[in-house]
């Protein structure tokens, strides 16, 4: 490796040699390029200095962006979060809710805080600019908040006034000033102000104790207090009222003096015009047979003096304790009393005819209004007899079926209770005001439902004496109009089934809903009617027949549907086989009576017919009427072709299951024999 010499560069000039350059036009060249190397240093120079400058202001335009920028963004701080800051400062020293110190303080802790996040965004050459600035808008507001704070002060010291003078004047007469100036003296307001409200105080004082003496006499309608109080304002008594005052508070009295003139007019004329309604209420009270509280009879006599009912208020209290007696009796016993007041009435003399003749009106219109609630109320008996019926609720009917039959049963029970001690109660478990929500719930049920209330009902009055009285009228009434719920009811008390073993009870309520849903079609209507009309003769007449013509109806609608046989239409004449077996479940069977006479109560008929017992054929039924013609000749004398000659009618059916048959002759009249109507009885049941 070559050596490199070592020595000092840094001083070391080279050894030049002198060079003999050529004798022409280069050293010009050398002296120019020279030149030219000076003038580009010279320029370049020239150039840096231009950039620096430039540089330079664009340092300065964009520091003085950065300062606008900044500047925005604390105008923007001033205008908005120190503004509405400054706001609500304002509004508690105005309000009394901070000191205006307070206010101060709070407000520089605040802008220095918010100055402390704002300055990270602000330009760091001008931050001293900004927050003077801000320092300089906090002395600004700070010194707003004096004023503020003195003007609350004001306002609180006149609120405290202006709440002791309210407070005075909730207090006695005498203790009003003293309690006012007691706040009053200390406050901190101008002394003229401080004499106008004393005399406020005074005038409001006076229109307190005028006003309390006039509603206090207007109260208690006091004439005579108004017309004091109107002299003693005219001779100054209220000392603090000015003339003006005076006149509309005399004015006032007088306008009310007259309004409770008219205002009592009125209350006489109307105490005299329902005289009579109030006179009735007693009456009505009396003839209830309650004990009268001594208080009310006091009132009503108030109420009545001078009116027209005042005699017949003075009448009825003289009589009430008989009046009372005798609304307490059953309407058999009040009848037996009415007749036996008009027999001594008519067999003896009297002192005063006019009033014994007005105290039987008296009794005979207590006997009939009660004569009426026990047909048509039995619950409002039980009510004056002090019986709390079990309350029926409908709705129960689909919960607890058991528990509302059970409530119904036992009303009816009270019923007949009743009914034993006065034969006119009748026998109406369901109240009028139940009776349509119970209608609706029962047709709403489901066949099976129905037939379950109706076996449930019949069920539970089993053991009760007279029972079959109470689910007889609950059916009734449940049914109104429609039959097939009464029908049905003694279907399944008896266990009536046709011959091909089909349950009646069914069959009359499946019917009768196949009817109401209007999806099925029947036969003429004319066609049914006559098929029915000639089976069952004369045996039922009457409403009788049209119930038992709807029942018929609904028989032979289940008979169809369960045979699975329809009618395409409305026009098809009535099936005989549906017909047959229709008639012979609704009616029990018809037997056609030969050998009587066709005259029957001035009428011709072509056969005589009687129904039989439920499920009997002709045969047996011929076989114990044979029997029972025999029976009677032997008792009453007369031949069985004798005794064959009269109509038989169907009576009742006795506990005991015995059919009655009356026999009657062409009058209609029944066989009497010594007194004793005579009878056969055949041992069945009916329908």
């Amino acid at each position: 490796m070559a050596k490199i010499p070592m020595g000092n560069f840094g001083n070391a000039m080279p050894q030049v040699q002198r060079i003999q350059m050529p004798q022409d036009q280069s050293g010009q060249m050398i002296a120019n390029t020279l030149q030219n190397v000076g003038q580009v240093v010279a320029q370049a120079d020239q150039q840096q200095r231009e950039r620096e400058a430039q540089n330079k202001q664009l340092e300065n335009y964009n520091n003085q962006l950065a300062e606008k920028e900044g500047q925005l963004k604390v105008d923007d701080f001033l205008s908005s979060k120190f503004s509405e800051q400054v706001t609500l400062l304002r509004n508690d020293v105005a309000n009394g809710v901070k000191t205006s110190q307070q206010a101060s303080d709070e407000l520089k802790i605040w802008s220095d805080d918010q100055y402390k996040e704002l300055s990270s965004s602000l330009p760091m050459h001008a931050q001293q600019q900004y927050k003077a600035q801000i320092d300089s808008s906090v002395g600004r507001q700070g010194a707003g908040f004096l004023p503020l704070q003195l003007k609350a002060n004001e306002q609180r010291e006149l609120n405290i006034v202006d709440r002791a003078f309210s407070e005075a004047t909730r207090r006695p007469t005498n203790e009003r000033e003293p309690y006012f100036l007691s706040y009053l003296k200390t406050a901190n307001i101008p002394v003229a102000e401080k004499e106008a409200l004393l005399l406020k105080l005074r005038v409001e004082s006076n229109k307190i104790d005028v006003d309390g003496r006039i509603l206090s006499a207007v109260d208690s309608s006091n004439i005579d207090e108004l017309r004091t109080l109107s002299t003693e304002l005219g001779k100054g008594a209220y000392k603090d009222l000015n003339g003006g005052q005076v006149q509309d508070y005399q004015a006032s009295i007088a306008s009310k003096i007259h309004t409770i003139q008219s205002r009592q007019q009125v209350e006489e004329n109307k105490r005299i015009s329902e005289s009579n309604k109030v006179f009735n209420e007693f009456r009505d009270a009396v003839l209830t047979g309650r004990n009268l509280d001594s208080a009310y009879i006091d009132n009503v006599r108030k109420a009545v003096v001078g009116t027209p009912s005042q005699a017949d208020f003075d009448f009825y209290l003289a009589h009430s304790n008989n009046f009372q007696k005798f609304s307490k009796l059953g309407t058999s016993e009040q009848l037996k009393l009415i007749n036996q007041t008009k027999a001594n009435m008519k067999n003896s003399s009297s002192a005063d005819p006019v009033r014994e003749e007005k105290v039987l009106n008296v009794y005979q219109s207590t006997y009939n209004e009660k004569l009426k609630t026990a047909k048509e109320n039995p619950n409002q008996l039980l009510a004056e007899n002090g019986i709390q019926v079990p309350e029926l609720n409908p709705a129960e009917l689909k919960i607890n079926p058991q528990g509302f039959i059970k409530n119904l049963v036992q009303v009816g029970g009270y019923q007949l209770a009743l009914k034993a001690s006065d034969g006119n109660v009748a026998i109406k478990p369901f109240s009028d005001d139940v009776l349509p929500q119970v209608k609706d719930t029962v047709d709403k049920l489901p066949i099976d439902q129905k037939l379950n209330f109706i076996g449930n009902l019949i069920g539970q009055t089993k053991d009760i004496n007279g029972g079959n009285e109470i689910w007889k009228a609950a059916l009734k009434q449940v049914g109104g109009d429609d039959p097939s719920y009464a029908a049905a009811g003694l279907a399944r008390f008896h266990n009536y089934r046709s011959t091909e073993g089909r349950d009646l009870a069914t069959s009359i309520i499946s019917g009768a809903q196949l009817l109401k849903n209007e999806q099925f079609a029947m036969p003429k209507e004319k066609d049914l009617r006559a098929k029915f009309n000639a089976y069952i003769g004369q045996t039922i007449t009457g409403e009788s027949a049209n119930k038992a013509y709807e029942v018929f109806k609904a028989v032979y609608a289940d008979t169809m549907v369960a045979r699975h046989q329809i009618h395409v239409n409305a026009d098809e004449s009535p099936k005989d086989d549906i017909t047959k077996t229709a008639l012979g479940m609704v009616t029990g069977g018809v037997y056609e009576q030969a050998g009587t006479s066709l005259n029957y109560m001035g009428g011709k008929t072509t056969s005589w017919k009687v129904t039989k017992p439920y499920g009997m054929t002709d045969a047996v039924f011929a076989g114990k009427l044979d029997k029972g013609y025999k029976d009677l000749s032997k008792q009453t004398g007369r031949t069985v072709a004798d005794l064959k000659t009269l109509f038989l009618k169907q009576g009742e059916t006795r506990s005991n299951g015995l059919v009655e048959y009356r026999l009657l002759n062409t009058q209609g009249k029944p066989l009497v024999v010594n007194g004793t109507p005579w009878l056969i009885l055949v041992d069945g049941v009916t329908k």
